[in-house]
């Protein structure tokens, strides 16, 4: 791991932890910060995350687990493994097992190479209800989940009035949404690109890929200095890289 690698990392731990106390759900157990939503028990909204080399003990793990035992949300923690390597060991031994990592990719405004004009497709920055409604309903059906609620259009809406940003991919003919993706609200430097999603029908036309950059393009004129994506293995060079992005870390998903 370079020295360049290494700062990232540690630039992104401090973004993870830092965007979750300004969650409500947000609370500490020390060496952890936990997230739980109420509104939902997707593992992606509740989960805990260690502090920098943290060294949990067994009443530690215990404390964890009865916490969201109580909240009746699967005790999981997600967090980049090379930032807290002590920590591993101590889950797995507490009958934790480990998740697939994902890839951590960034890019410079020189790297970004996906191209925004593609045949039939509009884009535009979502911010009225309905452009959110409709990012939402994309990114639930990309990765399989059902239905679209008041709160999956609150959160989005809750990114942009706090500086983040949605983008909507729709056909220029039919004003459909294709795709969608954010980055979350900007900390020191710091965005994380997510929630890419693209419509079934619609895949293999470069439209993730084009979300992607151009959320970071913007992302950069906004002043960000490190936005950054977590992506599966398979994605990392299919759609990512060939956007411009490289990897720089993992982060591992670890659940009981």
């Amino acid at each position: 791991m370079t020295m360049h690698d290494r700062t990232a990392l540690s630039r992104v731990s401090a973004y993870l932890r830092a965007r979750m106390a300004l969650q409500q759900g947000n609370r500490c157990l020390q060496p952890f910060h936990v997230t739980l939503d109420a509104a939902s028990s997707e593992p992606g909204w509740n989960y805990a995350t260690p502090v920098d080399g943290a060294a949990p003990n067994a009443h530690e793990l215990a404390s964890l687990i009865d916490l969201f035992d109580r909240k009746q949300r699967k005790p999981r923690l997600e967090y980049i493994h090379d930032m807290a390597p002590e920590v591993l060991p101590r889950l797995l031994d507490a009958g934790f097992f480990r998740e697939e990592p994902l890839a951590l990719m960034t890019c410079t405004p020189d790297s970004l190479a996906a191209d925004g004009d593609l045949d039939g497709v509009e884009w535009l920055l979502a911010e009225g209800e309905h452009e959110l409604h409709a990012a939402a309903e994309v990114q639930n059906a990309a990765y399989g989940v059902s239905g679209t609620c008041a709160a999956d259009v609150e959160r989005l809406a809750g990114v942009v009035e706090k500086g983040g940003a949605v983008a909507l991919a729709r056909c220029r003919d039919s004003g459909d949404a294709l795709g969608a993706g954010l980055y979350s609200p900007p900390l020191e430097g710091v965005t994380e690109i997510a929630a890419i999603g693209v419509r079934e029908d619609a895949r293999g036309r470069g439209i993730g890929g084009a979300v992607t950059a151009l959320l970071a393009d913007h992302a950069f004129v906004q002043g960000v200095s490190l936005p950054f994506l977590m992506t599966a293995a398979g994605n990392e060079h299919r759609v990512y890289a060939r956007a411009g992005f490289h990897r720089f870390g993992e982060l591992i998903g670890v659940t009981r």
